[in-house]
């Protein structure tokens, strides 16, 4: 009887090599990266232990696995959520597709707050809205910049709510952030004697017919409810300037993300709200516009 061929043991770094190569031929940009991403999520190591240990053996069940994420990859399936998280703030964010997956240039909402913030963060116990938390990272990273903030996080949906308290729970914040659901699209039924220093908004701002064009990875895999912004991408930002002028403290501020060649009908949209001044439009640093802040005028 002949003995069954035994497998031929496969070390990291070619693992890892053919792994990028199957990337890259489906148009992964930055295909070794992620397939370094991928394997040390296998092995649960710190990537640059791929490089140590490179010509360590990796074992048949994980190197089966390790196909399987490149093939879910090959799909187009965001690479957030074939390994649960993403890094925002230089913090890891768990994420799901119940979620949007955190991007970097939202970081200038964040960024903008502490600019707005920064004479009183040490001397104020600031009270902060977030609308539309989604995994909370705009959320949970105010209240860890702001120690003596109290937030409130809100999102229409209970599952988005519940990887937000998730989210909250690992960065010890829990205790000081409030989730809520509501509807940002309908009239806000929070209590109106909680006015806020700030309202922080990353809404959905993809045009509805533009929803079928965007990258597979975004298109087929994040939530929809996340991304349309209505037909013109403005639907969320004109109910946000509506509602949220009667939740802000006089003097209180409004912080924006928003859309490409957006910031412009967000700004217009303020000015015939009226109430609002200082209004101010940030780049990223890709010099696109992306954050549009206002104040709630005294008057």
């Amino acid at each position: 009887m002949m003995d069954s061929p035994q497998k031929i043991s496969v070390t990291l770094s070619s693992a890892l090599r053919e792994a990028a190569e199957t990337l890259s031929s489906n148009r992964i940009e930055q295909a070794r990266l992620e397939a370094e991403l991928l394997l040390a999520h296998i092995l649960d190591v710190r990537k640059e232990d791929l490089i140590i240990h490179s010509e360590h053996e990796l074992p048949g069940p994980q190197e089966d696995k390790f196909r399987q994420l490149v093939e879910r990859r090959c799909r187009k399936e965001p690479l957030a959520y074939i390994v649960g998280h993403r890094e925002f703030w230089s913090l890891e964010f768990a994420v799901n597709p119940k979620v949007l997956i955190p991007r970097p240039e939202t970081e200038g909402v964040i960024e903008r707050l502490l600019n707005l913030a920064e004479d009183v963060a040490n001397e104020k116990a600031m009270r902060i809205l977030d609308v539309g938390t989604g995994s909370g990272n705009l959320a949970i990273v105010a209240a860890l910049e702001f120690p003596r903030a109290r937030v409130t996080a809100v999102d229409h949906s209970v599952d988005a709510l519940e990887m937000a308290r998730r989210n909250a729970l690992r960065h010890q914040v829990a205790d000081r952030i409030e989730f809520l659901k509501m509807d940002l699209m309908r009239e806000w039924n929070l209590p109106h004697n909680d006015l806020y220093d700030c309202i922080l908004a990353n809404p959905p701002y993809i045009p509805t017919r533009e929803l079928e064009h965007l990258m597979p990875d975004v298109r087929d895999y994040e939530p929809r409810a996340a991304l349309d912004g209505g037909s013109d991408g403005l639907a969320c930002y004109r109910r946000i300037v509506a509602n949220a002028f009667s939740y802000l403290k006089p003097e209180g501020h409004l912080i924006f993300e928003v859309g490409t060649d957006q910031a412009g009908p967000v700004k217009q949209s303020l000015q015939a709200h009226g109430g609002w001044d200082e209004i101010a439009i940030l780049q990223d640093l890709s010099g696109r516009d992306r954050v549009v802040s206002t104040r709630r005028a005294l008057g």
